[in-house]
């Protein structure tokens, strides 16, 4: 484990002596992803973690975080607000810098994650002790079924009930199976909720299930869609609607009678601010490396308490990500199950231990910061480079 640290002197300012000297990014080839790792180093040995993935767009991830450097050298890595507000609002692009997307949020996250890794180690203290302590010690999780047949759909949500997880989350079908890209589809209303129906009868009524929509419909689509799966007790109706028109989420939300979760694809508290004001969700669903970071997204989960609405992370990244989305779920009392993926059997090879996940829960993860470093051995193995295949 990279040392720890528990106190800091203070220099004439109040700030801590210690100073970032590097921030380095790896590409681990994950499938359908790369998982994009951020490391922040410093002058006195401690190394902060953080994840940036944002998928399918990775390699331009790492050029903003290589454009971001140069305003984290020579800083105190303590200062996380400030450096959180150093980057987003006078990034050294000049002048003010708003309406970030995606691709500069995810940078920040990775940054910002590692940046709370390095408080954690420098307290010696796990990053939920920082963030209000423990409100729960696991967080329930779902992952995912699939199939293109209503028996295989059948069969896999079966495997995974089976292995003692209680909530569990398929897509929506279109004209093209459970492809990504048919957008403005009607989503096969009777042959999805075919599979729904046979899914709900072999899984009992207890199990949680969740459908995602991918953002791809049109209102009119969603509330046809709903209305063929109203009767198989769902838990979350997720990203009907494409986000740019965050009116649609509450047009698709006053008409049916599942609970409507979204949107991944927001990347600010004010984003989710308008959203919530707009009644359009039950439950939030930031992305902890699309919206900011801890420090964003920990806004957002209070903003969206006020409205007495639960977060449900959107999180299908690597291992150093999940492990900073667990810290921050233990640490918020409004909290839906979070995603998980579950089908990469190498993704704990390349962390110091695995994690933990009994009966459909994840647990914090032991030690200071998020508890997780990286085996650079197993790493070597899995890492991308430019040219290589995708």
């Amino acid at each position: 484990m990279v040392g720890v640290r528990k106190h800091s002197k203070l220099d004439s300012k109040g700030c801590g002596n210690m100073r970032i000297t590097d921030v380095n990014t790896m590409l681990i080839n994950s499938p359908s992803r790369k998982w994009t790792i951020v490391q922040v180093l410093t002058d006195e040995g401690l190394i902060g973690l953080g994840e940036a993935t944002y998928s399918n767009k990775e390699p331009v991830v790492v050029e903003a975080i290589r454009h971001m450097k140069a305003e984290l050298i020579g800083e105190d890595p303590s200062r996380i607000e400030f450096l959180w507000h150093k980057i987003y609002r006078r990034s050294s692009m000049g002048g003010i810098w708003r309406m970030a997307g995606p691709v500069w949020m995810s940078a920040l996250s990775g940054i910002d994650q590692a940046l709370w890794d390095i408080k954690g180690k420098v307290a010696g203290l796990p990053v939920v002790d920082l963030l209000g302590g423990r409100f729960r010690e696991k967080v329930e999780v779902y992952t995912h079924f699939s199939g293109n047949s209503v028996e295989e759909s059948v069969a896999s949500a079966r495997h995974i009930v089976d292995k003692g997880y209680t909530a569990i989350k398929g897509s929506v079908l279109s004209s093209n199976g459970y492809s990504f890209d048919q957008y403005f589809d009607d989503g096969r209303p009777k042959q999805t909720a075919a599979h729904f129906a046979a899914v709900r009868e072999a899984v009992g009524p207890d199990v949680k299930l969740l459908i995602d929509c991918h953002g791809r419909f049109t209102v009119a689509n969603c509330i046809r869609l709903a209305r063929e799966l109203e009767h198989y007790n769902l838990y979350a109706f997720e990203d009907p609607v494409p986000p740019e028109d965050l009116s649609a989420y509450s047009k698709v939300r006053r008409e049916i009678s599942i609970p409507v979760m979204g949107s991944e694809r927001l990347n600010t508290k004010s984003h989710f601010r308008q959203l919530l004001e707009l009644d359009g969700v039950d439950i939030a669903q930031p992305d902890l490396m699309y919206a900011g970071g801890i420090t964003e997204v920990k806004k957002i989960a209070a903003i969206s308490d006020t409205y007495h609405v639960p977060i449900s992370l959107h999180n299908t990244k690597g291992p150093v990500g999940i492990a900073a989305a667990v810290h921050l779920m233990a640490s918020i009392p409004n909290v839906a199950p979070m995603e998980l993926v579950t089908d990469i059997p190498w993704r704990d090879d390349i962390i110091n231990r695995p994690l933990k996940i009994v009966d459909g829960y994840i647990f914090i993860p032991e030690g200071p910061g998020w508890g997780v470093e990286l085996n650079m051995e197993a790493v070597s193995e899995y890492v991308w480079a430019p040219g290589d295949p995708r």
